[in-house]
C-alpha cells in the first residue's frame, strides 16, 4: 500500500449490506504518527469520516497509484 492508492474497508460487519456503496478513500500518508509503522495509513474518505488513521490490515486496495 502506498500514498495515492484508492482503498476501501476489507470488511465492515456493521454495514455489510452497503458493500456496493461503501466509502472509498485515498491513502494520504503512510506511518502518519511517524513511529516507524509502515502498516498504518492516513486515509481521506469520501464520506463524513474525512481523514482517519487505519491499520492497513483492514484496508483493501481497489486501484493502485502509478
Amino acid at each position: 500500500m502506498k500514498v495515492g492508492d484508492l482503498v476501501m474497508y476489507k470488511y465492515d460487519l456493521a454495514h455489510q449490506h452497503l458493500r456496493d456503496h461503501a466509502p472509498v478513500g485515498i491513502v494520504a500518508y503512510i506511518d502518519p504518527e511517524e513511529i516507524g509503522d509502515p502498516e498504518e495509513a492516513l486515509v481521506m474518505w469520501n464520506d463524513e469520516d474525512g481523514l482517519a488513521n487505519h491499520s492497513t490490515e483492514y484496508l483493501e486496495v481497489i486501484s493502485e497509484s502509478r
